[in-house]
């Protein structure tokens, strides 16, 4: 299996071509070749290291659509109240045209990017604002707007008392940069990959804080390695399993709400709020005590819906059964919903009473029984039992679209997502099989089995360990495989950790990292080791086409363009190896 590399130069990020792609010609740079001819091809990332450093993210507390600078016209994202909500990118051909408010054609949009103010010379006097010429360090990832980076609470304290939990915590933030740019990175619908807004390097930090190091109150916690300093190498490979399903779940889509992914020939039942694949959110209960009552008088409308073009609507419930209440479907060959019409789910549901239980966080923590422990240990109900609670105004049974719409939801689409790997994945046993003793014999096995990662995706995902212990497929199997190689071989780089002595408090804060993870302002590829995934993830749910019942599709926008139109891509290649070759023959003759 051919091995890919990345491409960066500080502007664009590209897979490079399989090896299969690339010929023998060393008198050019095949990695240069592919940023020019897959630019026009729609392969192109944008970063936001192209922004002006005079502009700011909404504004004046702005609510509305705007252009975002730097980017040809070719993206712009939704403010509500000062904070980004959405990005997206113009199809091909199109740009956004900031007079209509949509994406037109070209030759229709004057697209004419704003330029900074001189910045004043040191001999005038310095009467203006700080904030008006930011200083940004080289060393870091542009960064978005402080609106949308809010500090962290008040629970969470940058110097951590002296306990095992520091030989983790710290080797976390020292590789913030590759966080940020490798698992942190959401997609628009054409592929154009972007740092997420939702889910941001230090509210993740701060959760973990809360759920791993503090905890919440209870007799359990995120496992992160804080027993003592041989551990910590456990827990950033537990981690590394959280975070490459969080990457297929939620980040990877920018989204805190559960997307309508399910069709069938191209329709979109809008009952999938009730359960997908064949799932009833609401009739998944785990007793009395943890389970939220269904309220069949609830109305609520998801906060997030798919950015593709003709995506189906946010998930929604609301009361009323049978002829006049029938929930329809969506149509992408149109991009109407159909409606008042007895279209079932493929749990038979055509309506959406009661049905508020769909997934929501960093992975999409759905059904009565979850969202009632997270209440039961996290929110309000804690706080009525006289037990710590974190949320304790918070009723997640009550309205259980806190997650993505209260106050908290920076931090708390975390946190629910970290409590819920707590309490499922990292306390789940099956006569001899448990999770814990598993992540240890892979850890001291040499990070080679893939059956526990494998095993730990089916846990999350159905509840069971085994290949074929449920009907339900794990979605995007592979791909959350290749997040949790990626995270802990390339990120934490955890087999040197294992291989060198055990580090002191004081070792490893103050370490510098090894060259290959400093970032670089050349365009001088990055090699992956081993046959493990590129570090940019590939993209899922890139548009809506009919079809029959599948799962969510993943689409990684420069692979697909190279494997539909290789034959140009070696065309090409050949036509500037010849034309490279003529010159450097005439260059001989002379």
């Amino acid at each position: 299996m051919p091995r890919n590399k990345l491409s960066r130069n500080g502007m664009t990020r590209i897979d490079v071509a399989p090896r299969s792609y690339r010929r023998q010609c060393h008198l050019m740079t095949w990695d240069y070749l592919l940023v020019i001819f897959l630019t026009p091809l729609g392969a192109q990332s944008y970063s936001m290291a192209a922004l002006p450093g005079c502009w700011t993210h909404c504004a004046g507390n702005f609510s509305g659509i705007e252009k975002i600078p730097g980017m040809g016209c070719r993206l712009y994202q939704v403010c509500f109240q000062g904070k980004v909500k959405q990005r997206v990118a113009c199809g091909e051909g199109l740009l956004y045209n900031i007079d209509t408010g949509y994406c037109d054609y070209t030759w229709l949009v004057d697209c004419t990017e704003p330029t900074c103010p001189p910045t004043l010379s040191p001999s005038e006097s310095p009467t203006e604002s700080p904030s008006d010429s930011p200083t940004v360090s080289p060393t870091k990832r542009p960064t978005m707007s402080p609106t949308e980076n809010p500090t962290d609470s008040p629970s969470y304290t940058p110097t951590i008392s002296p306990t095992a939990s520091e030989f983790a915590m710290p080797i976390i933030r020292k590789s913030q940069r590759l966080i940020e740019d490798y698992v942190l990175i959401s997609y628009t619908s054409s592929g154009i990959a972007y740092p997420s807004i939702k889910y941001t390097f230090q509210n993740l930090v701060t959760a973990l804080n809360r759920m791993a190091i503090q905890g919440f109150g209870a007799d359990f916690q995120f496992f992160l390695g804080n027993e003592d300093k041989v551990k910590y190498i456990y827990g950033l490979v537990n981690l590394g399993a959280f975070l490459a399903n969080a990457m297929v779940e939620s980040i990877q889509y920018d989204s805190c709400d559960e997307l309508n992914w399910q069709s069938v020939a191209g329709r979109y039942a809008i009952s999938n709020s009730c359960g997908q694949q064949g799932r009833s959110y609401q009739n998944e209960e785990c007793g009395e005590l943890y389970s939220c009552p269904v309220d069949t008088g609830m109305e609520i409308t998801a906060v997030d819906s798919s950015n593709a073009v003709r995506a189906p609507p946010p998930f929604t419930c609301k009361p009323g059964v049978g002829e006049g209440y029938y929930s329809g479907y969506w149509d992408t060959t149109t991009g109407i919903e159909i409606i008042d019409t007895p279209y079932s789910s493929t749990t038979g549901r055509t309506d959406v009473e009661g049905c508020c239980w769909w997934g929501r966080g960093a992975l999409l923590t759905r059904n009565v029984c979850n969202i009632g422990k997270i209440n039961y240990y996290l929110g309000k109900k804690a706080a009525q039992d006289g037990r710590t609670s974190i949320y304790p105004n918070v009723d997640f049974c009550e309205y259980p679209e806190a997650t993505c719409s209260s106050e908290s939801s920076e931090e708390m689409i975390w946190t629910v997502a970290l409590f819920e790997w707590a309490d499922r994945v990292q306390r789940y046993e099956d006569n001899k099989w448990k999770y814990d003793e598993q992540l240890i014999e892979f850890v001291d096995g040499g990070f080679t089995d893939d059956s526990f990662i494998m095993s730990a995706n089916r846990i999350l995902s159905n509840g069971c360990h085994e290949a074929g212990c449920s009907t339900i497929e794990v979605r995007m199997a592979d791909q959350r495989k290749e997040n949790f190689y990626l995270i802990i071989n390339d990120i934490f780089d955890v087999k040197t950790l294992k291989a060198t002595p055990k580090p002191s408090l004081q070792q490893v804060e103050n370490t510098p990292p090894a060259p290959l993870r400093t970032p670089i302002a050349s365009p001088i590829p990055i090699t992956i080791p081993g046959n493990r995934p590129s570090l940019i993830p590939h993209v899922g749910m890139s548009s809506y086409s009919d079809g029959e019942t599948t799962e969510e599709p993943t689409y990684n926008a420069t692979l697909y363009l190279l494997e539909e139109n290789s034959a140009r891509v070696q065309t090409v290649l050949a036509f500037y190896c010849i034309v490279t070759l003529f010159i450097f023959i005439c260059l001989l003759s002379f």
